[in-house]
């Protein structure tokens, strides 16, 4: 039988109430939420191959946190995961990877990493262009 039966089972609502503040007391003092991610933070700049823009941010595509005992919260462990060989063109909110926040070696949380911006593909105009103001920029030094 559940803690929760047992606490609705209880012969009198001053009975029922006492027990669950005794709950919500443990909860409290035992348990905290820990946030890792805000929805829109950037975690890195990632490189992007055959782009207009040698890269993009990556940001976190949602809120990620857990609830977890006090006292564990500097044994989480964050690990950060890319997809191989971005290049562009690339979406806004396009999935560049993850990241995965372990404790004790159970995956406790998960985000993915968007692309804050697009990036369009490189085209031969783009790339005279870029060529000449690096040319331009050789010249002026």
């Amino acid at each position: 039988m559940s803690l929760v039966a047992v606490i609705m089972k209880g012969p009198t609502s001053k009975v029922r109430f006492d027990e669950a503040t005794k709950l919500l007391d443990y909860g409290f003092a035992n348990f905290s939420f820990k946030q890792f991610a805000k929805k829109g933070d950037v975690l890195k700049e990632v490189e992007v191959s055959k782009g207009i823009e040698p890269s993009v941010q990556g940001v976190f595509a949602e809120d990620s946190g857990v609830l977890i005992e006090k006292g564990q919260e500097s044994n989480v462990v964050q690990n950060i995961y890319f997809n191989e060989n971005i290049s562009a063109p690339i979406q806004q909110g396009q999935k560049l990877g993850e990241v995965t926040y372990t404790l004790n070696d159970k995956v406790v949380s998960k985000c993915n990493i968007i692309a804050s911006n697009s990036v369009k593909k490189i085209n031969i105009f783009a790339m005279c262009q870029k060529i000449y103001w690096q040319w331009l920029s050789c010249l002026r030094s």
